[in-house]
């Protein structure tokens, strides 16, 4: 099989998040195959993708551990790949199959976007031992869906985090989404994503996350679009667009290799 590893939303060697894309046209192969594959792999999540008629594709996800529903990431990854063989055509959206159904993306001005749906907000007071978990202070906490979404002060205090992970494994959610206005000229807000839950300390750059965050920072900044930085070890650059009800997450990716594996 060949690997094509992807760093998502980056343009830049070791930074972004990456992927591992596969494309399998004779189907998929069995589960405990892929699964395999991954754990070699190791790396955050490995695609393995179908063409299907029409131009449409049907795509499985799995970390080194255990396959997942969706992964925001690596699905921006595999478009990207499949755009560099001219599978994919700027401007129209393409569809990707999915278990809990279709996915869209589409390339459009040098970037590659993923259409979600808008995940809401509400106020939450912050579960006892957060802030020293986090070891910062918490201008306003909430909860979308079943993550914490928490602002700190400034940009600086996103990007100095060390949180103290088993502590925050202990709170009642899935994750934790830090966030804070960005201070940089373009840079609208920031944000660190931490499932230590999950078995992730740190998500390097969390596609799921920028739906709940950009309903969020809309109603703060009063703003459809948005620039953002994930201020992670290897960072993401991503642009969030915003409507009634769906987020569009968009960047750019870099392959980064492509070999072969058994």
């Amino acid at each position: 099989m060949r690997v094509w590893q992807v760093d998502a939303f980056s343009d830049e060697r070791y930074q972004g998040n990456p992927a591992g894309v596969i494309q399998v046209p004779d189907g998929f192969p069995a589960t405990a195959h892929m699964q395999d594959i991954a754990a070699r792999l190791a790396l955050p999540t490995t695609a393995f993708v179908i063409p299907l008629d029409g131009g449409e594709f049907r795509i499985r996800w799995f970390t080194p551990r255990k396959e997942l529903n969706v992964c925001g990431h690596a699905t921006i990854a595999t478009a990207w790949q499949l755009h560099e063989e001219s599978r994919i055509r700027d401007g129209e959206w393409t569809t990707f199959h999915t278990g809990d159904g279709p996915l869209y993306t589409r390339r459009e001005n040098g970037r590659m976007a993923i259409d979600l749906p808008r995940v809401e907000v509400a106020d939450w007071p912050a579960p006892p031992g957060l802030e020293d978990a986090l070891g910062t202070g918490i201008v306003r906490c909430t909860r979308a869906s079943d993550d914490v979404l928490i602002e700190v002060k400034s940009q600086e205090a996103v990007a100095l985090l060390e949180p103290d992970f088993a502590r925050l494994a202990q709170i009642d959610c899935r994750g934790h989404i830090v966030t804070a206005r960005g201070d940089e000229p373009g840079t609208d807000f920031v944000s660190r994503t931490f499932f230590p839950a999950l078995g992730v300390d740190e998500d390097q750059v969390c596609v799921s996350a920028h739906c709940k965050l950009g309903p969020y920072w809309q109603a703060e900044l009063h703003k459809d679009e948005m620039s953002t930085s994930q201020l992670s070890a290897r960072g993401g650059r991503l642009f969030v667009k915003v409507t009634e009800d769906r987020v569009q997450v968009s960047g750019t990716a870099k392959v980064q290799r492509v070999f072969d594996i058994g």
